[in-house]
């Protein structure tokens, strides 16, 4: 099976899960460290019903998958290569209960009901276009950068399809803090959990992960830091 399944360029990757993988292309963007943070910080019971935007390769909702075990997953992805490698990572595992859309995030409420989902969650980009985008690799154009989708779009199409007191899960660029949790309230998303993530313990925070919950005023909570590497 795996050499029907693979194309060119592209290898199984071992999620160090029952025995889980997810099909990468080297030639593409691959998930880093932020995926598997992610996954981790996300909490799903089994009767929730969640969707993933900006889905990529899958590798988030396959891992909150194994870990949460929720009755389904939607996730919607518009790179065409990165969303066909999830379609045949779900076949490799024999997973039922995930389903990837190729699509763009606006049409999201095509797909999932208005105000239907328990939880979102979203590794989304987290830099801003620069004036001058020549330099940088196509395959992080849509994954790095904010040229198909906006944080304002993300944090807007979390609040169409979520439930009242439904959450929001999303790990972002610490320096963009502010702006994140500006754009949260004006879409009623309450900052509920926030954990800092360092790469080094003498730098500044490079990522931080954030639980709202939707139309409800919650008391916040700071998990203690987390450190990543030394």
């Amino acid at each position: 099976m795996k050499d029907c399944i693979l194309k060119d360029n592209e290898r199984l990757d071992d999620l160090q899960r029952d025995n889980l993988f997810v099909i990468q292309n080297s030639q593409q963007y691959c998930f880093s460290i932020d995926s598997v943070l992610l996954s981790d910080f996300v909490k799903l019971s089994p009767s929730d019903r969640a969707l993933e935007l900006c889905s990529g390769s899958g590798v988030i909702s396959i891992l909150v998958n194994a870990k949460c075990h929720p009755h389904s997953i939607v996730g919607i992805e518009l790179n065409d290569i990165l969303y066909d490698m999830s379609v045949r990572s779900l076949e490799y595992n024999s997973i039922s209960n995930i389903s990837f859309v190729h699509s763009d995030l606006r049409d999201a409420i095509k797909f999932v009901n208005k105000g239907s989902m328990d939880v979102v969650f979203c590794n989304p980009p987290y830099l801003k276009v620069l004036n001058d985008m020549s330099r940088i690799s196509p395959r992080f154009l849509s994954t790095k950068y904010e040229t198909t989708t906006t944080l304002g779009d993300i944090l807007s199409i979390s609040t169409n399809c979520l439930k009242d007191s439904g959450r929001l899960y999303i790990i972002f660029s610490t320096p963009r803090l502010q702006e994140l949790l500006s754009l949260a309230s004006r879409h009623n998303l309450c900052l509920k959990t926030i954990q800092f993530v360092y790469f080094k313990r003498e730098v500044p925070s490079a990522l931080v992960m954030c639980e709202f919950v939707k139309n409800a005023c919650v008391s916040c909570t700071t998990l203690a830091p987390l450190y990543v590497g030394d």
